[in-house]
Protein backbone atom coordinates (compact mmCIF):
# COMPACT_ATOMS: atom_id res chain seq x y z
CA UNK A 1 0.00 0.00 0.00
CA UNK A 2 2.52 2.42 0.61
CA UNK A 3 4.22 1.70 -2.66
CA UNK A 4 1.34 2.26 -4.29
CA UNK A 5 0.77 5.80 -2.73
CA UNK A 6 4.82 6.71 -3.15
CA UNK A 7 4.33 5.80 -7.47
CA UNK A 8 0.65 7.64 -7.04
CA UNK A 9 2.53 11.13 -5.54
CA UNK A 10 6.01 11.03 -7.31
CA UNK A 11 3.47 10.87 -10.26
CA UNK A 12 1.87 13.88 -9.40
CA UNK A 13 4.55 15.97 -7.87
CA UNK A 14 7.21 14.17 -10.49
CA UNK A 15 5.68 16.56 -13.05
CA UNK A 16 6.38 19.69 -11.24
CA UNK A 17 9.91 19.46 -12.43
CA UNK A 18 9.37 19.43 -15.76
CA UNK A 19 10.40 22.56 -17.73
CA UNK A 20 7.03 24.44 -18.29
CA UNK A 21 6.57 25.37 -21.95
CA UNK A 22 6.98 28.97 -22.61
CA UNK A 23 4.01 31.71 -22.44
CA UNK A 24 4.79 34.08 -24.82
CA UNK A 25 2.08 36.66 -24.58
CA UNK A 26 2.93 38.21 -27.53
CA UNK A 27 2.61 35.17 -29.51
CA UNK A 28 -0.41 34.05 -31.27
CA UNK A 29 -2.01 31.43 -29.19
CA UNK A 30 -2.48 28.59 -32.48
CA UNK A 31 -2.97 25.13 -30.62
CA UNK A 32 -5.94 24.96 -28.29
CA UNK A 33 -6.26 21.48 -26.06
CA UNK A 34 -9.60 20.85 -25.24
CA UNK A 35 -9.35 17.99 -21.96
CA UNK A 36 -11.73 15.51 -20.78
CA UNK A 37 -9.77 13.00 -18.35
CA UNK A 38 -11.47 12.08 -15.02
CA UNK A 39 -9.18 10.59 -12.66
CA UNK A 40 -6.02 10.70 -15.26
CA UNK A 41 -3.45 13.16 -14.88
CA UNK A 42 -2.41 14.74 -18.33
CA UNK A 43 0.41 16.81 -19.98
CA UNK A 44 1.55 17.80 -23.10
CA UNK A 45 4.99 18.02 -24.19
CA UNK A 46 6.08 20.68 -26.94
CA UNK A 47 9.12 19.77 -29.16
CA UNK A 48 10.20 21.70 -32.04
CA UNK A 49 11.38 19.48 -35.22
CA UNK A 50 14.92 20.21 -36.87
CA UNK A 51 15.72 19.23 -40.53
CA UNK A 52 17.76 15.97 -39.54
CA UNK A 53 14.19 15.38 -37.77
CA UNK A 54 15.59 15.64 -34.08
CA UNK A 55 12.90 16.69 -32.00
CA UNK A 56 14.26 19.06 -29.00
CA UNK A 57 12.27 19.40 -25.93
CA UNK A 58 10.95 23.14 -25.69
CA UNK A 59 8.76 22.40 -22.72
CA UNK A 60 5.59 20.83 -21.34
CA UNK A 61 2.01 21.90 -20.77
CA UNK A 62 -0.37 21.04 -17.82
CA UNK A 63 -3.94 19.62 -19.06
CA UNK A 64 -5.35 20.52 -15.88
CA UNK A 65 -8.18 22.70 -17.30
CA UNK A 66 -10.92 22.13 -19.54
CA UNK A 67 -8.94 24.04 -22.34
CA UNK A 68 -5.70 25.04 -22.51
CA UNK A 69 -4.34 27.43 -24.97
CA UNK A 70 -0.48 27.71 -26.65
CA UNK A 71 1.52 29.27 -28.75
CA UNK A 72 3.53 26.77 -31.20
CA UNK A 73 6.10 27.73 -33.95
CA UNK A 74 3.76 28.38 -37.38
CA UNK A 75 6.07 27.77 -40.13
CA UNK A 76 7.43 24.12 -39.28
CA UNK A 77 7.02 20.95 -38.06
CA UNK A 78 6.39 20.54 -34.12
CA UNK A 79 6.06 17.05 -32.39
CA UNK A 80 3.40 16.79 -29.91
CA UNK A 81 3.40 13.97 -27.35
CA UNK A 82 0.35 13.63 -25.24
CA UNK A 83 0.89 12.01 -21.83
CA UNK A 84 -1.49 10.15 -19.51
CA UNK A 85 -0.78 8.65 -16.17
CA UNK A 86 -2.37 7.39 -13.35
CA UNK A 87 -2.79 5.43 -10.32
CA UNK A 88 -5.28 3.11 -8.06
CA UNK A 89 -4.33 0.33 -5.35
CA UNK A 90 -5.92 -2.51 -7.35
CA UNK A 91 -4.38 -1.82 -10.40
CA UNK A 92 -1.14 0.37 -9.70
CA UNK A 93 0.47 2.94 -11.88
CA UNK A 94 0.01 3.14 -15.48
CA UNK A 95 1.63 5.70 -18.45
CA UNK A 96 0.35 6.24 -21.59
CA UNK A 97 1.27 7.96 -24.35
CA UNK A 98 -0.40 9.47 -27.61
CA UNK A 99 2.19 11.24 -30.07
CA UNK A 100 2.07 13.04 -33.18
CA UNK A 101 4.49 15.35 -35.94
CA UNK A 102 2.56 18.46 -36.26
CA UNK A 103 3.23 20.64 -39.71
CA UNK A 104 2.06 23.69 -39.25
CA UNK A 105 1.40 26.20 -41.38
CA UNK A 106 1.12 30.66 -40.89
CA UNK A 107 -2.88 31.73 -40.29
CA UNK A 108 -3.97 28.57 -39.67
CA UNK A 109 -5.20 27.33 -35.97
CA UNK A 110 -4.98 23.79 -34.02
CA UNK A 111 -7.19 22.02 -31.95
CA UNK A 112 -6.86 18.90 -30.17
CA UNK A 113 -9.24 17.01 -27.91
CA UNK A 114 -7.79 14.71 -25.57
CA UNK A 115 -9.85 12.26 -23.68
CA UNK A 116 -9.99 9.72 -21.30
CA UNK A 117 -12.94 7.49 -20.83
CA UNK A 118 -12.98 3.62 -19.82
CA UNK A 119 -10.20 3.17 -20.26
CA UNK A 120 -9.19 4.48 -23.64
CA UNK A 121 -6.98 7.16 -23.71
CA UNK A 122 -7.68 9.04 -27.07
CA UNK A 123 -6.08 12.43 -29.33
CA UNK A 124 -8.07 13.82 -32.14
CA UNK A 125 -6.20 16.71 -34.06
CA UNK A 126 -7.62 19.10 -36.51
CA UNK A 127 -6.28 22.23 -38.43
CA UNK A 128 -8.53 24.86 -38.95
CA UNK A 129 -8.01 27.27 -42.09
CA UNK A 130 -8.25 31.36 -41.97
CA UNK A 131 -11.30 30.99 -43.45
CA UNK A 132 -13.00 28.33 -41.35
CA UNK A 133 -12.45 25.15 -42.76
CA UNK A 134 -11.67 22.11 -40.39
CA UNK A 135 -10.04 18.99 -41.21
CA UNK A 136 -9.02 16.33 -39.27
CA UNK A 137 -4.72 15.41 -38.97
CA UNK A 138 -4.05 11.80 -38.81
CA UNK A 139 -1.37 10.95 -35.61
CA UNK A 140 1.71 10.80 -37.32
CA UNK A 141 5.14 9.02 -36.28
CA UNK A 142 8.52 11.13 -35.81
CA UNK A 143 9.82 9.07 -38.16
CA UNK A 144 7.48 10.49 -40.78
CA UNK A 145 9.42 13.48 -40.38
CA UNK A 146 12.07 11.89 -43.01
CA UNK A 147 9.95 11.00 -45.89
Amino acid sequence: MRAALATLAALLAGCGSLKPYPDDAAAPKNLTVRTATSGVHAELDIHSVDAQCRAPYLGTVKLDRPSVSVGIPADGWTYLKFEFASSSLLRGSHRMTKETLLRTRPGHSYEADVSYKDDIYNVVLREKAPRGATRELPLAALASCAK
